[in-house]
């Protein structure tokens, strides 16, 4: 984590640890005496050059050790959900393949959502009923099993794309976009892991003049990365709350050279301990997937 190195010594910052279940990997920069974090800055990505191709790469989603991602891929003339593993982080990433027992010949499968653990993984479905299906497996070499419609999450009369699922399984993130406008970000949640979803509704402080879409949330709920048009075709816009609870402060856009201009910037993912972004992009003509490391703050 080298973007933690540079600060940890300087005054007035400290780490405030998130994430039921993976406290020691969650990591928010924050400021000392309750002070509220900062919009996430990051260096110059750079293009995953294994797993892109001459087609259309997005909506990166990966496992909290970093050596398993899943993405939508369009190489073979429609969109299906592929997949690559690396030895280790900063290893390259094996040949991507498509994902067995998830992609259907006659449907588009994506916005892959996969957990931490590498056991469950969400993702819109074109078959019938059309929206958010899960897919899960006992274990990381074994095969995805077949997946189930996830009915709580279908809001009737609009389509619900990209998932986001926080690392307790206790709350849904997604876009909701009905017939006749443009795309919100909405949430669902659940007591135990185990409950159904509650109704998904808007999110508050976060409907902007565009539409939004390709939402991850983080920090317990408190912070959000997403895509939005507000400002033009696409770029990603970051925000803040107090708490779980309240409205979200103004969106603010990521900075250059993550966002740029006249380019589509979206589908954000962030590594657990904050100090790599994934995303996609379309400033190489198509859309493909980066990596950008975080710097301070």
């Amino acid at each position: 984590m080298r973007w933690l190195r540079g600060i940890a010594g300087a005054g007035g910052i400290g780490l405030a640890l998130g994430g039921a279940g993976c406290e020691d990997q969650h990591i928010v920069i924050g400021v000392f005496g309750g002070g509220a974090p900062e919009r996430p800055m990051f260096e110059a990505p750079v293009a995953v050059a294994e797993i892109n191709s001459s087609e259309r790469e997005e909506d990166p989603t990966l496992t909290d050790d970093l050596l398993e991602i899943y993405f939508m891929s369009d190489r073979e003339g429609s969109r299906d959900i592929w997949t690559s593993r690396r030895a280790g982080v900063g290893s390259p990433w094996d040949a991507p393949h498509a994902v067995e027992n998830i992609n259907l010949a006659e449907s588009i499968e994506d916005t892959p959502c996969v957990s931490g653990d590498g056991l469950q993984i969400w993702f819109y479905s074109g078959r019938e009923p059309e929206g958010i299906w899960l897919a899960e497996r006992a274990s990381r070499d074994d095969p995805w099993g077949t997946p189930a419609h996830v009915d709580a999450l279908a809001v009737e009369g609009a389509t619900v794309m990209g998932p986001h699922v926080d690392p307790p399984g206790l709350h849904v993130v997604t876009g909701v976009t009905p017939a006749d406008a443009e795309t919100y970000l909405a949430l669902a949640s659940r007591e135990r892991p185990e409950d159904d979803w509650s109704a998904l509704v808007p999110l508050a402080g976060l409907d902007g003049p565009g539409d939004e879409g390709g939402p991850f949330l983080f920090d317990d709920g408190k912070q959000i990365l997403f895509r939005s048009s507000r400002e033009g075709g696409g770029d990603l816009f970051w925000a803040r709350r107090a708490s779980p609870e309240a409205a979200f402060e103004e969106a603010a856009p990521l900075e250059e050279p993550v966002n740029l201009p006249g380019e589509r910037d979206t589908d954000p993912h962030l590594s657990p301990d904050g100090s790599v972004l994934f995303f996609a992009s379309t400033r190489t003509a198509t859309a493909d997937i980066y990596e950008a490391h975080r710097a301070a703050p």
